[in-house]
Formats: structure tokens, C-alpha cells, sequence
């Protein structure tokens, strides 16, 4: 086959290849501009961490705040609840004293005669006896009943003991020797007694 003369260059003229750069460096100057917006719309790594950082430190600001402002509330509220527990107690003290006031002055008043009539003494002494002895009832506390019943460790204290040879009165209170009180079912004072004892 006999080659075209046209297809082969010519041995005196040089070989001149023509690129075209111009595409290439526009595409690196858009590449760089794109990159440069990225950087200015998105932070850094570290940028963004300072930003969580300032955000939390300000919502832990706003906490502590919003805790000493509670706790400021709940001191307020304590100081305010022992003020009325102090206000109450005094109305409570001044209340009972003004009972017992009439108690002493009735005292005082069986003491005065006590130069003039022995009989008048013992009269004015078992006039505040009583008198005590309601007030104390009409605020709730009661004599603990000892008549006819087993001794219980819950409201009594035994001084003395009796022996029996009955075994139906062992453990039975025989005397009262000084009474108990108790009020709203708590024990004031245990009633001391004289207990049967079973002789053996």
C-alpha cells in the first residue's frame, strides 16, 4: 500500500503542540474561591468547639444563677417558717403560763394562813390540787388508771413488791404510791406502784 504523502509531516517543519492552560488555571482560581467561601461560611474544628464551649458556659451561668435564686427563695422561706415556730411557741408559752399564774396565787394565798389555821392550809393546798389537776385535764392529760389490774412495764414503774401465795394476784398492782400521767397516748410520767409477787 502506497502511503498519502499529505499524512506524514514534513521532515523540515518542527512539531508545535498547543495545549491550552487557560481552562485549567480557571478552574484552580474558581477552586480557590469556592474554598475561600467555604471558609468563611463554615468555622473551623476549632472554632466551633470555642462556640459549644461559650454556649455552655453561659447556660451553666444561667443555671447557677437560676439555682442561687432558688436557694435564696428556700432561705427566705426557712427563716420565714422559724419566725411563725417562734411566734407560735411564745403564743403557746404565754398561754400555759397564764393558766398556771391562778395555780401559784392560790398557793400563795394557802401559804398566807398557814400562820392563823392549819385546817384553812390544808384546804387552800387541796384547792390548787384540784385546780391543777383540771387544768391538766382540760388540755388532754389523763391519770393512768392503776385500780384492779395487772402491772404493765408500758405505763408502770415498780418501787416495791408484796409476796402472795395466790397465783390470781401475781403480777397485780396492790398500791398506788404516786400516780402517772399520759397525754395523746405518750407517756408523761410512770405511775409507780407496789406489785404482788408470787412466793414460790
Amino acid at each position: 500500500m502506497a502511503k498519502n504523502k499529505s499524512e506524514s509531516p514534513p521532515k523540515d517543519e518542527p512539531i508545535i503542540n498547543i495545549v491550552d492552560r487557560r481552562s485549567s488555571l480557571i478552574d484552580e482560581e474558581t477552586r480557590d474561591e469556592e474554598s475561600a467561601n467555604i471558609d468563611e461560611r463554615l468555622p473551623t474544628y476549632v472554632e466551633q468547639l470555642k462556640q459549644e464551649a461559650e454556649e455552655k458556659d453561659k447556660r451553666l451561668r444561667e443555671y447557677i444563677a437560676a439555682y442561687k435564686e432558688k436557694s435564696g427563695e428556700n432561705d427566705d422561706f426557712r427563716k420565714r417558717l422559724e419566725k411563725d415556730n417562734d411566734v407560735r411557741l411564745d403564743q403557746f408559752k404565754a398561754n400555759l403560763f397564764a393558766r398556771l399564774i391562778p395555780i401559784l396565787d392560790n398557793l400563795n394565798r394557802a401559804i398566807q394562813t398557814t400562820s392563823s389555821n392549819k385546817e384553812a392550809l390544808q384546804q387552800g393546798v387541796e384547792l390548787v390540787a384540784k385546780q391543777y389537776l383540771r387544768e391538766l385535764k382540760n388540755n388532754g392529760v389523763e391519770i393512768i388508771d392503776t385500780q384492779n389490774r395487772k402491772f404493765n412495764p408500758n405505763t408502770d414503774e415498780v418501787v416495791m413488791t408484796e409476796d402472795t401465795t395466790d397465783p390470781a394476784q401475781d403480777n397485780m398492782i396492790v398500791e398506788e404510791l404516786e400516780p402517772g400521767y399520759i397525754f395523746k397516748d405518750k407517756l408523761i410520767k410512770a405511775a409507780r406502784v407496789k406489785v404482788a409477787h408470787l412466793k414460790t
